[in-house]
């Protein structure tokens, strides 16, 4: 058996060659997600597979679109008996790892059009220590993200529905600012049921960005400057670091005090001899990204 393959579309026959083959343990990450797609996941896995991890990227901009639906995340939930389900801003990879043993790594969201009829492509692999490395990482991501529950799911859905109703009326009345103004609002409503599931279940800030340098860290062994470290820290986690707001969610500061809060996860690190600076720059001690940190 290859090592590595090629595979082009459709998707959805290398997918099911993967997926019914799969016993115990499926790993998918991708950005969007329709509800048919898990269905079909449903009625086409074994019915030994029972444990499921889903990366995913649950956005303002995503959920509006209905680019990932949120019938689908249930619709996980309904279909496994141990779901774990995680969100994490910006995620574009699109990745299925079956059993520890097989990845798939590809264009294509886990949609009808990622499946069937948009143009992708992918590449199939099978050799253990690049699969290991694959799953190392979106392990790494995942404890990055904020965890997703049907609780979530539930508050996000009200927001919407009343949303939606709102805007639709704003747009039959374009006149009456108080609609748009009210519309606003639940946007707002919505961004603080994000932010606050960041830090739900004992999660917080300096944990946030405790793993996210030792990540950065891991893919440069040369060392960052602190500034760097800014930088890359901005990008992962705009929602976090957004200059444009101060808020305070279940005792966690968002925005504004960003730096502040990186500035402790150093220090919080260097404390517990995982990293170290030397002459300006930060560099990751003898340390195993997979390993779990201390308590905060």
């Amino acid at each position: 058996m290859q090592e590595f393959s090629l595979l082009s579309s459709p998707m959805r026959p290398h997918l099911e060659r993967l997926i019914s083959g799969c016993s115990s343990r499926l790993m998918i990450a991708s950005p969007y997600i329709k509800k048919s797609a898990i269905q079909w996941l449903a009625a086409t896995k074994p019915p030994s597979l029972q444990e499921i991890s889903v990366l995913t990227n649950l956005s303002i901009e995503s959920i509006l679109s209905r680019s990932l639906e949120m019938a689908a995340l249930r619709e996980v939930f309904a279909s496994f008996k141990n779901v774990s389900i995680m969100s994490l801003q910006h995620l574009h990879a699109k990745i299925f790892v079956a059993d520890e043993r097989t990845a798939l790594i590809t264009s294509a969201n886990f949609t009808t059009g990622g499946l069937l009829t948009n143009y992708e492509y992918g590449i199939l692999i099978r050799h253990q220590p690049i699969v290991d490395n694959i799953m190392q990482d979106v392990i790494a991501y995942q404890r990055l993200g904020g965890i997703v529950t049907l609780d979530l799911l539930d508050k996000i859905e009200d927001n919407v529905a009343e949303l939606t109703t709102v805007q639709n009326q704003a747009e039959s009345n374009p006149s009456t600012k108080a609609l748009r103004r009210k519309a606003r609002e639940f946007q707002i409503a919505l961004q603080d049921i994000l932010l606050s599931n960041r830090v739900s279940q004992g999660r917080t800030i300096n944990r946030i960005f405790s793993d996210t340098i030792l990540l950065i860290l891991t893919k440069h062994s040369e060392g960052m400057t602190t500034q760097q470290i800014h930088s890359e820290i901005r990008s992962i986690h705009p929602d976090i670091c957004d200059d444009s707001i101060d808020r305070v969610i279940n005792g966690q500061h968002f925005g504004k005090k960003w730096k502040h809060h990186v500035r402790r996860a150093q220090e919080f690190l260097k404390g517990r001899n995982i990293i170290a600076n030397a002459s300006g720059i930060w560099r990751l001690k003898d340390y195993a990204f997979s390993n779990p940190l201390p308590s905060d």
